[in-house]
């Protein structure tokens, strides 16, 4: 109810109700002062009522204004927020991809990311050799020219949907996943946002591909760095902690992932 329309009717309600009692006073005239008392006391109770009842209900619809108001503020607020967020999601995805390009000068276009990250040609090599030198050789070559570059980008687009989804006040998101399962996991809705949309196409695929080699893709890993010690062993330099390594055979054992060859020996000493 407008408040115009509500002061009027509050009026009207306290002239018809000092109307009455000056017509009863006129009307029914009595010499008893406790009677005119009690009319006029009456009708005063009448007008407290209604004039209280009406501030209740003019408070009320003030609160509820003012809960509108600040809905609406709210709203532009987080837009507000969602926008600039936005703008800083367009310079982190770029400079990851920047950055991915930089770690293999022969990656030309992260278009090509996808296909390059498909051609696992090192990894017969990297699993099945029991030579250092060769595991050493391959693992360099996958990991510095396929993996590393895809590795950048979804920790790039990771950190870039945990900018926007803090912006945008959305606590449902478990940013303690793995850079490639976080974005396996919430692409759907990034690949919607503008920024995040260029990428969808180029790295839709990706991280389902990296979630589902992760046993291997740990591995190669493995096997990588076993090859690194048993080399300078040989070398008698012992460059590396054999009990760190040690540890990461026990993990992977433990994980049910694919033992390479090169670590095999290592770990049939492990209880």
């Amino acid at each position: 109810m407008p408040q115009k329309r509500l002061l009027f009717l509050l009026s009207v309600f306290t002239f018809v109700a000092l109307a009455l009692a000056i017509g009863i006073l006129v009307w029914f005239p009595t010499e008893s002062s406790s009677a005119i008392g009690t009319v006029i006391g009456a009708f005063a109770g009448i007008l407290a009522v209604i004039w209280f009842s009406a501030s209740l209900y003019y408070q009320s619809q003030q609160l509820k204004e003012q809960k509108v108001q600040f809905l609406e503020n709210f709203k532009q607020l987080r837009e507000d927020n969602r926008r600039s967020s936005l703008v800083v999601v367009r310079d982190l995805l770029s400079r990851a991809e920047e950055r991915a390009l930089k770690s293999n000068p022969a990656l030309r276009s992260i278009n090509d990311l996808m296909t390059l990250y498909m051609d696992f040609s090192e990894w017969p090599t990297i699993l099945q050799s029991t030579d250092p030198a060769l595991v050493i050789e391959a693992g360099k070559k996958w990991v510095v020219t396929k993996e590393t570059p895809a590795v950048i980008m979804m920790r790039g687009i990771k950190n870039a949907a945990e900018t926007y989804f803090r912006a945008t006040g959305n606590e449902n998101v478990d940013c303690s996943m793995e850079p490639e399962l976080f974005v396996f996991t919430y692409g759907p809705t990034l690949w919607k946002l503008p920024f995040f949309d260029e990428y969808g196409s180029i790295t839709g695929m990706l991280p389902e591909v990296m979630v589902q080699l992760t046993p291997s893709r740990a591995s190669i890993i493995l096997a990588y760095w076993v090859a690194a010690l048993k080399q300078s062993a040989s070398e008698g330099t012992n460059m590396f902690r054999k009990d760190k390594i040690m540890e990461d055979i026990k993990k992977h054992k433990e994980a049910g992932y694919p033992m390479p060859e090169i670590a095999k020996d290592l770990a049939e000493r492990i209880e």
